[in-house]
C-alpha cells in the first residue's frame, strides 16, 4: 500500500511538473520535441504516426542529415548551415514528409496551396519559436527503456486570422481532376466545399476522429489586434496567394484551380442603339423594301421576255434558232443512237439464248451468294458510327493500345413512386429535408439488389467454368488478383461498406447541450460532404470509403438533386464497372455473359417491384443488343415488303382482257422473276464483299435490299410499259 501511494504521489508530482512546463512561452523555445509512441486514446489508425513528447526546451541547432531533411521537407525554415534551429528530430521530419505526401498528391496542382499547407504543419512541428503559438493542454505518461516520457495528447495552436484565411483561400479552388470536385471538400469534414471556412478546414485536420490525425489540435484564430496574454504570440507566417509563384522559376496555379490566375477578359463592347425607321424595326423595313424591289424587277423581266418573244417572228431569226438547236441536238441524237444500238444488240443476244443466259446468271448469282457464309457483321457502335481515320478514333485507338480499353459501365437508376419526403433533425448539421427515396426500406432493397448482382455466377460453355464478378470487374487497387470486395462498385450502400449491420447501427451522441441518437442519416450527411474520410465524427465512427478502398463521391451515389442538397435526391444510382477487353481476348466473352445475366437479374427485380419503384438500367452491351434486336424485328417487315411489292407488280402491271387469260395478263412470272432478280442482286453483292473480306453491318442489310427493290420495281414497269 505504501509503495502504491508513493507511486501515485510521484506520478502526480511528475504531472504537475509537466503541466508547469507548458506555461513557458518564449522565443527560441519548443513546446514538444521527438516522438513518444502512439496515442493510447486512438484504437485504430490507418497511418501509424507517433505523438510528440512534451519538452519545454530551447530549439536545437540542426546539422548533417537532419538539416538536409529539413531543407527538403520544410525549406521555408532553412536559415543556413550554422543558423538553422528547429523543434523537431529527424524521425519527426520523416513522418511529416510521409504525412504531407498524401495531401500534396492532391494539392500539388497548385504550388502556392501545396506550399502553404506544408508551411502550416512545418511551423507547428518544427518552428524554433514553437512555444510562442502553441500551448499543450493534455498529455500522458509512459515508461520506456529511455525512462519516463510525457506524450502530448492535445495542444492549442494560435494563428493570426489573416494567416489562416490566406492559407485557406489559396487552396479552396483546387480541383480533383478525377472527380471534377474541389479538393477542399475532402479536407473539411461534414461541411464539404460549400460550407467550409478556414476555421472548419483547420478543425477537421486537428480532429483525431478523422482517422488520420495522431492527436487533437485546437486551432485558435486570433484577429489582427487580438490580445491573448501569457506570452502567447499568434503565428503569422508568410503565405503565397494562388496566383503567385512560390519561387523565381516557379509558376502560379492554373486558371482551373485559381481564379486569380485567369487572364482578364475585356469587358464586352456595349451594344449600339437599335436601328429603327420611325417606330418600325429597321432590319424589317429594309427586308420589306428589298422584297418589293426584287418583285418589281422580276415582274419587269417577265414582261420584257414576253415582248421579246413576240417580236421574233421573222424567218431569218427563226432559221438561226433552228440551226442553233439542230447543232445541239445532233450530239444528243448520236449518243442516243449509239446507246440504243448497244442495248438492242445486248437484248437480242439475251433473248436469242434465254436458257444459256439464265443458267450462267444463276451460276454466278449462286456462286457469289455462297460468300454469305463468310459474312462479318459489325455490331460495335464505335465501328458503325465513327470513321477509322477520324481524329477521335485515332486518339481512342492510341489510348486503348497504351492503357487498355476504358472500363465498361453497367448502371441501375432507381426512383420511388409516391414516397413522401420528410424532415430529419441532425445533431451535426441541424434540420435537413430528406426525399422519400432515402429511407431505410429503400436502402435495404438497394442493398439486396446490389448483393444479388455481386453474387452473379454464369456458366461459360466455351471455357467450362463459372464466371463471377471478380473475373471481369474493374479493380483499380488490385487489378491482378481481385477479390469480390476489390471490384469498382459505386452506390450509397458503399458509405456503409455494403454491410447491413452498419447501415442499421445507431448510437447515442452529445453535441453541445443536446443529446440524441445518430443513425445512417447522420453518417450519410457526413459522407456526402467528406467522401474521403476514414471515420466520421459521430459516435458511429464509420468510414465513408468504399469497400474497394476509394471514395464514393455523392454524384455517383444519388441523382436528381438541386445544387448540393444531396439529402433531397430523387434517385439512387448503382454502378458496376467492368474491364473492357479487346474483342479478340477470350475474356471478352466472359464480360458479355456476365452483363447478360446482369440485365436478367435487374429485369427480375424490376418486375418484382413494379408497383414500388421505377427502374432504369443498362449494360455496356445494351446498345449493341438493341441494334441486333431491332434488326431481327425488321426481318418479317423485310419479307412482307417484298411480298407486297410482288403482289403490286402482279396486279398493276397486267392488262386484263378475260378471266381465262388472267394468269397470262397479270404477268405473275414476270413479277416473280423481277423480285428474284432483285434478291439475286442483293445476295450477290453482299456475298462478293464477304469474299473480299469487307465487313457489313445490320444497318446496310436493312437499307440495301429496299434500295435495290425500289430501283428494280421501277425498271420492270419502265421496260414493260415501254414495250407495250
Amino acid at each position: 500500500g505504501a509503495a502504491l501511494l508513493v507511486t501515485r504521489l510521484l506520478s502526480f508530482l511528475w504531472g504537475q511538473a509537466a503541466a508547469a512546463l507548458t506555461e513557458i512561452h518564449r522565443a527560441g523555445y519548443c513546446s514538444f520535441y521527438g516522438e513518444c509512441g502512439r496515442n493510447p486514446e486512438i484504437n485504430v489508425s490507418l497511418l501509424w504516426s507517433p505523438v510528440p513528447c512534451l519538452s519545454n526546451t530551447p530549439a536545437r541547432l540542426l546539422k548533417n542529415a537532419t538539416l538536409s531533411k529539413l531543407k527538403e521537407v520544410c525549406p521555408q525554415l532553412y536559415m543556413g548551415e550554422n543558423a538553422t534551429y528547429a523543434c523537431c528530430s529527424y524521425t519527426q521530419l520523416v513522418a511529416l514528409q510521409l504525412s504531407l505526401a498524401i495531401s500534396q498528391a492532391v494539392l500539388t496542382r497548385c504550388p502556392a496551396c501545396s506550399e502553404n499547407f506544408a508551411n502550416v504543419y512545418c511551423q507547428n512541428i518544427c518552428s524554433p519559436n514553437q512555444s510562442l503559438f502553441t500551448n499543450v493542454t493534455r498529455f500522458f505518461n509512459r515508461t520506456t527503456i529511455l525512462g519516463r516520457q510525457v506524450g502530448v495528447l492535445e495542444y492549442q495552436c494560435f494563428y493570426n486570422q489573416s494567416f489562416a484565411d490566406q492559407s485557406y483561400d489559396s487552396c479552396k479552388g483546387v480541383r480533383i481532376p478525377a472527380s471534377g470536385g474541389y479538393a477542399i471538400s475532402a479536407m473539411c469534414g461534414k461541411y464539404g466545399a460549400t460550407l467550409c471556412t478556414s476555421q472548419r478546414w483547420l478543425d477537421f485536420q486537428g480532429d483525431s476522429s478523422n482517422g488520420l490525425a495522431p492527436l487533437d489540435i485546437d486551432f485558435q484564430l486570433v484577429p489582427a489586434n487580438g490580445v491573448i496574454g501569457e506570452g502567447i504570440v499568434p503565428l503569422n507566417s508568410k503565405t503565397w496567394s494562388c496566383g503567385e509563384a512560390v519561387s523565381a522559376d516557379g509558376e502560379p496555379c492554373s486558371c482551373l484551380d485559381c481564379a486569380e490566375s485567369c487572364p482578364q477578359i475585356p469587358a464586352p463592347t456595349p451594344q449600339p442603339p437599335p436601328f429603327k425607321v420611325g417606330s418600325l424595326d429597321g432590319v424589317l423595313f429594309v427586308c420589306c423594301l428589298l422584297f418589293c424591289l426584287l418583285t418589281v424587277l422580276f415582274g419587269a423581266f417577265l414582261v420584257w421576255r414576253c415582248v421579246s418573244r413576240s417580236r421574233q417572228a421573222s424567218g431569218e431569226g427563226q432559221q438561226r434558232q433552228r440551226d442553233r438547236l439542230t447543232r445541239s441536238e445532233k450530239l444528243s441524237q448520236a449518243t442516243h443512237h449509239v446507246l440504243g444500238e448497244m442495248f438492242r444488240r445486248w437484248g437480242t443476244m439475251v433473248a436469242s439464248h434465254p436458257v444459256s443466259v439464265i443458267l450462267v446468271s444463276a451460276v454466278v448469282v449462286v456462286g457469289l451468294s455462297c460468300g454469305m457464309v463468310f459474312i462479318q457483321l459489325t455490331t460495335d457502335p464505335v465501328e458503325l458510327w465513327s470513321s477509322p481515320d477520324s481524329q477521335a478514333r485515332q486518339e481512342k485507338d492510341f489510348y486503348d493500345q497504351n492503357f487498355g480499353p476504358f472500363f465498361r459501365t453497367n448502371q441501375v437508376i432507381l426512383t420511388a413512386k409516391g414516397r413522401p419526403s420528410y424532415t430529419y433533425d441532425s445533431l451535426l448539421l441541424g434540420r435537413k429535408n430528406f426525399s422519400g427515396i432515402l429511407s431505410m426500406a429503400v436502402l435495404l432493397d438497394l442493398l439486396e439488389l446490389q448483393t444479388r448482382l455481386q453474387e452473379i455466377e454464369v456458366w461459360s460453355e466455351k471455357d467450362g467454368r463459372n464466371v463471377t464478378l471478380k473475373d471481369v470487374c474493374y479493380a483499380p487497387l488490385n487489378p491482378n488478383n481481385a477479390s469480390a470486395t476489390d471490384c469498382f462498385v459505386n452506390s450509397l450502400a458503399q458509405y456503409f461498406q455494403n454491410n447491413r449491420t452498419r447501415l442499421e447501427m445507431t448510437a447515442s451522441q452529445t453535441q453541445g447541450s443536446q443529446t440524441g441518437m445518430v443513425d445512417w442519416k447522420d453518417h450519410f450527411l457526413y459522407c456526402v460532404n467528406s467522401p474521403l474520410s476514414f471515420k466520421d465524427i459521430t459516435n458511429l465512427q464509420l468510414s465513408c470509403m468504399a469497400d474497394y478502398g476509394a471514395p464514393v463521391f455523392p454524384f455517383l451515389a444519388v441523382g436528381g438533386y438541386t445544387g448540393e442538397d444531396y439529402s433531397e435526391a430523387q434517385a439512387l444510382i448503382l454502378t458496376f464497372s467492368l474491364n473492357n477487353y479487346l474483342r479478340s481476348d477470350p475474356r471478352y466473352a466472359w464480360v458479355l455473359l456476365w452483363e447478360q445475366r446482369f440485365l436478367q437479374v435487374v429485369g427480375e427485380f424490376q418486375r418484382a417491384h413494379a408497383h414500388t419503384y421505377t427502374i432504369a438500367y443498362m449494360a455496356e452491351r445494351s446498345l449493341e443488343d438493341e441494334i441486333n434486336r431491332t434488326t431481327a424485328e425488321d426481318i418479317p417487315i423485310f419479307a412482307i415488303s417484298y411480298l407486297v411489292i410482288f403482289l403490286y407488280i402482279a396486279l398493276a402491271l397486267g392488262e386484263y382482257s378475260s378471266c381465262r387469260r388472267i394468269l397470262v395478263d397479270s404477268k405473275v412470272t414476270l413479277g416473280l422473276g423481277g423480285i428474284l432478280m432483285v434478291l439475286g442482286a442483293v445476295f450477290s453483292s453482299m456475298g462478293f464483299y464477304a469474299y473480299v473480306g469487307l465487313p457489313s453491318s445490320l444497318v446496310i442489310i436493312e437499307v440495301v435490299p429496299f434500295l435495290v427493290l425500289a430501283v428494280g420495281a421501277d425498271n420492270i414497269f419502265i421496260f414493260v410499259l415501254e414495250y407495250q
